[in-house]
């Protein structure tokens, strides 16, 4: 999270072609202004000028050392945008959402990524998955960074996330309304491939090396692996995460699902 260009309220930066022209289509984000470094700009970078016109967005020209210095050697091709902080949405408006959707519930409990590209990863993944949204503790955990903007590629503008103070009380919360709470645990018998995933669910994954915590863990209606070979003891978390909400993907839309 960085201050933009002195402002007093809180920004963000979102840098390169794609994740700031994802950003310009999202109703959810306010740009304050986008950074040129470049007086001839590529036709891609042409586009996002003329929709920031579009939008009366304030564009500047800025030379491309000082581009590099604000987002720290980061690839920006050229192209900086500065937004308003991103705001977390409320749990109950997360499950409002779900129930006016009509579909059956999956939602992803992240209990302590920290690392930034894990996290924009799973923001990804979990949007083309249809998650309907992601849970993060407010402590000890990786929130909505410049870096998770840029790794989930503009994911995090349409992915409703939620931080909250304790995760345990909101998985008991998540039960009241119907759903399942499955943990992933390299230590779980049960594989995930003999798990009906076709119902009401919320997955939990948790924090690189250390797994789920105890507390959390013992909230969960099932444990379970996923199978490997190797000497390595787990997948990374995000590679995880992929290879789960596609198992479950897989079960709601598989061949043999109309």
């Amino acid at each position: 999270m960085g201050r933009g260009m002195g402002e007093g309220d809180m920004t963000q930066l979102i840098y390169g072609i794609h994740p700031v022209k994802e950003a310009l289509k999202s109703p959810h984000l306010q740009f304050q202004k986008i950074l040129i470094s470049t007086p001839k700009p590529s036709p891609s970078l042409q586009y996002i000028l003329e929709i920031a016109k579009e939008k009366s967005i304030l564009v500047t020209y800025m030379d491309r050392e000082t581009i590099d210095k604000m987002v720290k050697g980061g690839l920006h091709q050229n192209i900086v945008g500065i937004i308003e902080e991103i705001h977390y949405m409320d749990l109950g408006e997360i499950l409002s959402c779900w129930k006016r959707e009509g579909t059956k519930a999956l939602f992803l409990i992240l209990d302590g990524i920290q690392d930034p590209q894990n996290f924009g990863s799973l923001i990804r993944t979990a949007l083309g998955s249809g998650v309907h949204g992601i849970i993060i503790p407010k402590d000890r955990s990786v929130g909505i960074t410049p870096a998770v903007i840029k790794t989930s590629s503009g994911a995090t503008a349409y992915m409703p996330i939620a931080r909250v103070t304790n995760i345990a009380t909101t998985l008991d919360i998540l039960k009241k309304e119907g759903i399942w709470v499955y943990g992933a645990s390299g230590e779980a018998k049960n594989l995930i491939y003999h798990l009906d995933l076709d119902i009401d669910l919320a997955i939990v994954i948790g924090a690189e090396g250390k797994g789920i915590r105890p507390l959390v863990k013992k909230k969960c209606d099932c444990l379970f692996s996923i199978p490997m070979k190797g000497s390595i003891s787990s997948f990374n978390a995000s590679v995880s995460g992929a290879m789960i909400l596609y198992e479950v993907m897989r079960q709601r839309y598989g061949v043999n699902k109309r």
